[in-house]
């Protein structure tokens, strides 16, 4: 199939009134053409660098950036017409003006002939699901058809890779649903077709990504399918706990291998689940709890997700592991 993108010793370094910052090190990747490819990472991880390198709007600092075999810092010219990026928090255009012109707009600012276009935007409206708002105003559409606007926009010029930055943040689960349907549909129509995916949603990602990439600090610290990457927590136990903890004992929980799901900040509650070896390790850990001030209002088995292998390797914090749009 070959490579739709890759990286070789890719690094990024920021430089503000002498202190210096390595947004991305050493870095590794070879994404092959024809499939959903995720990248994962907490903020400041360095996955909106990465792909700023890989769209040609930032330069890497040291090593090499390709798309679809083109330097990214030689060649952009050439990387610029097969690629779009999408990103769920943007507006996908200008309010005071419809669907269907603003699709016209962007088909004419990447300089598609006027049959091309309007049989694209054509088929577009149907495809992404806004033929009822094509006459719209933009201003006027709820979040889920501006979401779909929003992709729609990436697709007018039909390119080879397409970057999604959180497509379905904000979405209900329904519209969150519809746009990731579109987007597997998209890629499985032509073989040619690249996605690079960037989520928080863990569920997301897993369902639909082939590989996956996971970034922390600036570097690749896991790389491969979501099975090979779930095979990371294979024989472990997971402990799912409700816990009280008094106002100044957050800290207690940072010792632990824990991806905090929810926290209450009304009652100080929080839901948290910590891989274990084995069983008997909870023992100490609620024991661990109680010392601080804490209490356990429950405890319950569970088996290992792909939340548990993205805390394992880049430690604890607020992710979503649930599609929650």
């Amino acid at each position: 199939m070959g490579l739709a993108a890759e990286t070789v010793n890719l690094g990024r370094v920021f430089r503000n009134r002498g202190s210096m910052v390595q947004a991305l090190e050493k870095v590794n990747l070879r994404i092959e053409k024809g499939q959903i490819y995720g990248l994962l990472g907490p903020n400041g991880a360095g996955k909106t660098t990465l792909v700023k390198i890989l769209t040609t709007l930032l330069l890497p600092t040291t090593g090499e950036a390709y798309v679809y075999g083109y330097d990214v810092s030689k060649e952009a010219s050439k990387i610029r017409p097969l690629i779009n990026l999408v990103s769920g928090a943007d507006t996908p255009g200008y309010g005071l003006i419809t669907v269907r012109e603003n699709l016209w707009f962007y088909s004419m600012l990447y300089g598609l002939d006027k049959e091309t276009a309007k049989e694209r935007i054509n088929r577009l409206v149907e495809e992404v699901g806004l033929k009822e708002v094509e006459n719209e105003l933009l201003r006027n559409l709820s979040t889920g058809y501006r979401q779909r606007m929003n992709l729609a926009r990436g697709l007018v010029n039909d390119p080879l890779v397409l970057f999604l930055d959180e497509p379905t943040i904000g979405l209900d689960a329904v519209s969150a649903r519809r746009i990731r349907r579109l987007i597997k549909d998209w890629v499985r129509v032509d073989s040619g077709r690249t996605v690079i995916l960037t989520s928080h949603y863990m569920a997301e990602v897993e369902e639909m990504c082939a590989r996956v990439a996971v970034l922390n600090k600036g570097r690749v610290v896991a790389e491969g399918t979501p099975a090979e990457l779930r095979s990371l927590v294979a024989g472990k136990t997971v402990a799912v706990m409700e816990v009280w903890l008094p106002t100044d004992a957050e800290h207690v929980l940072d010792k632990l291998e824990s991806a905090y799901r929810t926290h209450d900040p009304a009652t100080n509650i929080y839901r948290i689940r910590v891989v274990v070896n084995n069983w008997d390790e909870t023992a100490d850990i609620v024991e661990h709890i109680t010392s601080h001030g804490g209490k356990v209002l429950s405890l319950v088995k569970a088996m290992p997700s792909f939340e548990d292998v993205y805390v394992k390797l880049v430690g604890g914090g607020e992710v979503v592991s649930e599609f929650e749009a």
